[in-house]
């Protein structure tokens, strides 16, 4: 994965994430799939909220052309289109207490080869909100991090065949990364958010506070419990399981559903190393993806809300081996 150390305004932000991927030969706009006119008529229609309420995401996304030399349109229309107009329900996140009352947050993150090269472990200073560290597939959103403050987001994305004007699942996280101190702050601005897609949002802070929730355009349901929590691609929530897709490739969410209620079921306590079990397939299906089908666990994660480190691993876990990162935040 490429490492990147981000610091300054929004637009400074966006600029070295934009002349990085140049000075590797990268456009960045040519990376993406070609826009449509549906997507092109939803990222404009979608734009007057980020204007009003979130205006430094518009503008880190102008960095990032400016930096880099691509289409700033391009970028805009795929990045406030995300989540809304694919159909990739990938990923899994594992939250519990170990021995020590540490919570422990980790994901593997799920998605295609193809795309691997452009996959980035970053460390965030923004000039005016929380410092955190994260992961993306993309750039600008994030789809799992930790920040400064101890709390941790992770995203287990749902697929949704119905449109809706809204923030979408990777820019909502970095937002909450960026402006909540811990996972009530974080479920408050939720619940004032204009959603746009289907999502689950695994949280955890350093006050030993946790939380998965099923949010869409709809409706928010929060599962809280003293026992471990996960989520995979699907809600379990009754009132959020009618929303569910039927006929998607999901990269086997319901093996990998019964894999952590099967692994958990008779676990309070969660120890590192028996989450790294979990999250390299020692205990059920979770990451044994035959590469040739264009998918894989592309890298696994666990967050110490309660320390400086990280243990990431850059690939599959079943295959490679987890570093210890310090935050440096």
């Amino acid at each position: 994965m490429n490492n990147l150390n981000l610091v300054g305004t929004p637009r400074e932000i966006g600029f070295q994430y934009g002349k990085y991927f140049a000075e590797l030969g990268v456009n960045l706009s040519a990376t993406l799939p070609p826009g449509t006119k549906e997507r092109k008529e939803y990222s404009e229609s979608v734009k007057f909220l980020y204007k009003s309420d979130y205006p430094a995401i518009l503008k880190e996304i102008e960095g990032v052309a400016q930096g880099n030399g691509c289409d700033a349109e391009v970028l805009t229309q795929f990045l406030l289109s995300m989540y809304v107009y694919t159909a990739m329900n990938f990923c899994t996140c594992i939250t519990g207490l170990d021995h020590r009352r540490h919570l422990l947050l980790g994901r593997n993150s799920d998605f295609l080869t193809a795309m691997q090269p452009m996959y980035s472990h970053c460390v965030i200073k923004p000039a005016s909100g929380y410092a955190f560290t994260g992961n993306t597939t993309g750039f600008v959103e994030m789809e799992d991090g930790m920040n400064e403050k101890g709390l941790a987001v992770g995203l287990t994305f749902v697929y949704s065949a119905q449109k809706h004007f809204g923030l979408n699942a990777g820019m909502i996280v970095r937002i909450l990364l960026e402006h909540c101190a811990n996972v009530n702050e974080a479920i408050t601005r939720l619940k004032k958010m204009k959603i746009g897609s289907s999502q689950i949002l695994t949280m955890a802070d350093s006050t030993g506070n946790k939380a998965v929730v099923e949010c869409s355009a709809q409706h928010i349901e929060i599962i809280q419990s003293h026992s471990i929590l996960y989520s995979v691609n699907q809600f379990v929530s009754d009132a959020m399981k009618p929303a569910n897709p039927e006929n998607i490739d999901d990269m086997e969410s319901g093996l990998r559903l019964k894999t952590c209620q099967k692994a958990f079921q008779h676990q309070n306590v969660l120890s590192m190393e028996y989450l790294k079990e979990v999250l390299k397939g020692k205990q059920g299906f979770l990451c044994q993806y035959d590469r040739r089908r264009g998918g894989d666990t592309v890298w696994s994660v666990i967050y110490d809300l309660n320390d400086d480190k990280i243990q990431f691993c850059d690939g599959n876990p079943s295959r490679e081996g987890y570093q210890t990162i310090k935050t440096g935040l």
